[in-house]
């Protein structure tokens, strides 16, 4: 490792503010009483290490933080030596504009990063609506993800969509004009998330050029970090965004100044995700709420006839339902995705005190939450898409709420003119299941290994695959046995109930 320049000089200011670390509030269940408790303690009351960035011509060097650097930032932290104390390279110059968005940092340099995270464009309306596929068009169908690339290979190969003799940084698709739709939550509890979404990314690019599609739904997890909530993240995942995020934008901005803004909260990953963050644009903004695919509608937890009846309406003339509610949960979310709430950045770290940068971080993420339209807000207990679970608990059982097959009768009835059945995960079962006579099917096996280390397994829907024209319902197993839907109807309650709240 090359020496650190002797003309570098880091304040202990700088390496205070870089530190800090900040309390995660849980998730209220309204969304507008979200937000960090981030306080002066723990700002000071915490030590760790820390990585001081380099320039072009250097590589890092460590530096430890202890309570001597806790301090307000000076104005010696705009020295000659560059906004944050280390001299800059003369071949690239800092981002002049403080107010920036991050996203210029990594779509503009070499490899073009962001990139590798788009999905294609889609327009709202009609991507969240496809109810006019070919007669045996398969649709497939998985649930979390979280965070596991074993576990998101082992659901893309049993689905026949990912040749199984591909890498992970280049898949190949091989699924032709099937329509695949991964039903939220990649995020949290794994190692792999961001490696999890490119090779999604990837496929999903490459599908269109087939005929095919990959659609990608928010779950409660990708909500949550687009609040800047993380108490579910793993060390490890922590780690990706660092090294595949953070270190890339420290080396194209030729600082680390970027990070005080967010005051030690896991600033990599929430520039990634939060509204106007680094994703937004390219990925975030392309996933939906829910969507319509044949005679089928797919969301993270699921729909009440409340969610939908707003957005739908009748159409003046010739008296018929326009089914537009799922597109108006798909336009909330995007709009807030795409808007940077918190307004303008402060890239070069212009703070005059510890209190002021725990400020504007309870600012960031105070507005964010409260903005956040109800189809992707919430909490454990909400009823919101991404959180209820009225249709999936107790897990391999029928639901426990006695009002349950009129909820899902009646928001099937909104959801589209020949919608016959929701798809679901969220809530882990041990088999993919189906219950109220049909109408809820429960996909989320709890594959990863920071769940419960589920066994992989498949919906796919033939549509129209039968001679009466009515849908042929499989599960596809990782042993390559193909599972008749009606095969795995629920009745047994004599299953634990592991996410039964009053245990």
């Amino acid at each position: 490792m090359r020496p650190w320049p002797q003309r570098a000089r880091v304040t202990t200011s700088l390496l205070m503010l870089l530190n800090m670390a900040c309390g995660v509030a849980s998730f209220a269940r309204s969304s507008s009483a979200q937000m960090i408790r981030i306080t002066r303690n723990a700002v000071v009351g915490h030590r760790r290490y820390c990585q001081v960035p380099p320039t072009r011509a250097t590589l890092p060097a460590p530096a430890y933080i202890t309570r001597k650097s806790v301090r307000a930032v000076s104005p010696r932290l705009y020295s000659s030596a560059g906004h944050d104390g280390v001299e800059s390279n003369a071949t690239q110059p800092l981002l002049l504009n403080p107010k920036a968005p991050l996203s210029s940092l990594l779509s503009g340099d070499e490899e073009d990063h962001l990139s590798r995270y788009t999905l294609p464009s889609t327009v709202i309306g009609v991507d969240d609506y496809r109810v006019n596929l070919k007669k045996g068009q398969r649709v497939v169908a998985f649930g979390d993800v979280h965070g596991d690339i074993k576990a998101l290979r082992s659901f893309l190969e049993t689905a026949g969509i990912l040749d199984p003799e591909s890498t992970n940084e280049e898949p190949i698709w091989s699924g032709g004009n099937t329509i695949c739709v991964q039903t939220g939550d990649v995020l949290d509890r794994g190692d792999d998330e961001l490696l999890c979404y490119r090779l999604l990314a990837t496929l999903s690019r490459q599908a269109e050029k087939a005929g095919g599609s990959l659609i990608l739904l928010y779950g409660n997890h990708e909500s949550l970090n687009a609040a800047g909530l993380f108490q579910y993240a793993n060390p490890g995942g922590n780690k990706e965004f660092e090294d595949t995020i953070g270190k890339r934008i420290d080396y194209n901005y030729g600082s680390n100044r970027w990070r005080l803004q967010f005051a030690g909260n896991e600033p990599c990953r929430w520039a990634s995700f939060e509204p106007g963050g680094l994703l937004a644009d390219n990925m975030l903004q392309n996933m939906f709420v829910a969507c319509v695919v044949g005679r089928t509608v797919f969301v993270h937890a699921g729909l009440t006839v409340s969610h939908l009846s707003g957005g739908n309406s009748v159409n003046e003339d010739t008296g018929e339902k326009i089914y537009s509610g799922i597109s108006r949960m798909n336009s909330e979310a995007r709009e807030w995705i795409l808007t940077a709430h918190h307004g303008d950045n402060n890239n070069w770290g212009d703070f005059e005190s510890v209190e002021q940068v725990i400020a504007a971080a309870q600012n960031r993420a105070k507005v964010a939450s409260k903005t956040m339209p109800d189809c992707l807000g919430g909490g454990i207990g909400a009823s919101s898409p991404v959180w209820m679970r009225d249709y999936s608990q107790p897990n391999d059982q029928e639901p426990k709420n006695p009002m349950a097959k009129k909820m899902i009768a009646g928001a099937l009835k909104e959801s589209g003119r020949d919608v016959q059945r929701m798809v679901m995960g969220h809530t882990p079962q041990h088999q993919i299941n189906s219950a109220l006579e049909g109408m809820a099917w429960r996909i989320d096996v709890g594959a990863s290994q920071g769940v419960m280390g589920g066994t992989p397994e498949v919906l796919e829907i033939i549509h129209k695959g039968a001679d009466d024209d009515s849908d042929i319902i499989n599960i596809l197993t990782v042993d390559e046995k193909r599972v008749e839907g009606g095969e795995r109807a629920v009745f047994d309650r004599s299953v634990v109930d592991f996410f039964d709240m009053r245990r």
